[in-house]
């Protein structure tokens, strides 16, 4: 898949499922882990949101007034953060950041390098902008659980029907209508059509997907010179996240280029929708 697919793919489709300026509780749509991190924040520290997408952390980060930048590979969706929120931001790849080394006090990476072409080089350059002693907020795909098997099935049916112009029909008809209707009466009458329209395409059709298990994670983190102040499973839901620490010894992550690592399960769609 071409590296320019997946800007498409969420140029086309942002993650915009929370409306701007919502009086929703925070903790609804930002994992509680990541709220007390920002919560405690120093308000002089400097956050670097990597994967910012339509700035749902990002709004809450200006709110609390802390400084921060959003980045993502998408225009669009960088392109709706900065005008709803006022904050800088930059177009980059999680492969190779606009950044310098030791750069942030905490970088944010939720739900994001999962869907890179390499997760384990997208960490490790996530990681080489952060100070030592500084903090990475860290949410991936867990291998157990649900979603591996609903992004293969029937996610797969879901993708073939979008590749057709006469089957599309029949994808909203089956899929996105009752996954609308779940989404409705779940969120009591709250979430929208155009809301649960962004959350099945990033669900079920984003173009690559990896599930990560712990174990991988944490020997990243070793690897790099890191330190998981904090696991939470998260059970019950798609993602599991990490708190780590660079240890201030650390020397700065090189812009890393290794293959993929073993033992990741990876889930990828070669067409364009």
């Amino acid at each position: 898949m071409a590296a320019t697919e997946q800007e498409t793919f969420y140029d086309q489709h942002p993650f915009d499922w929370v409306p701007s300026g919502t009086s929703e509780d925070i903790r609804s749509v930002v994992s509680a882990p990541l709220v007390d991190l920002i919560v405690g924040l120093d308000p002089h520290s400097l956050v670097l949101d990597v994967g910012c997408g339509p700035g749902r952390v990002l709004g809450f980060l200006a709110r609390r007034g802390i400084r921060c930048i959003g980045l993502d590979r998408s225009r669009v969706s960088l392109g709706l953060a900065i005008q709803r929120y006022g904050r800088p931001g930059a177009v980059g790849d999680n492969l190779h950041l606009p950044f310098a080394d030791a750069t942030a006090d905490v970088v944010i990476s939720d739900g994001v390098i999962h869907h890179t072409e390499n997760p384990q080089a997208a960490f490790a350059e996530n990681f080489r902008i952060l100070k030592p002693g500084g903090q990475m907020y860290l949410a991936v795909y867990k291998p157990s659980g649900r979603y591996p098997l609903l992004y293969q099935f029937p996610g797969a049916w879901i993708r073939a029907g979008l590749r057709h112009d006469w089957s599309k029909p029949l994808v909203v008809l089956f899929f996105r209508v009752p996954y609308f209707l779940v989404h409705f009466l779940r969120s009591g009458g709250k979430r929208t059509w155009a809301g649960a329209r962004n959350l099945f395409f990033d669900y079920f059709v984003t173009p690559r997907v990896a599930f990560l298990p712990r174990n991988l994670v944490e020997g990243w983190c070793a690897v790099a010179g890191g330190r998981v102040l904090h696991y939470e499973e998260n059970r019950g839901q798609n993602v599991h996240s990490f708190l780590v620490q660079k240890e201030l010894t650390a020397s700065p992550s090189r812009r890393a280029r290794v293959p993929r690592a073993e033992g990741i399960a990876v889930a990828e769609r070669p067409e364009t929708i």
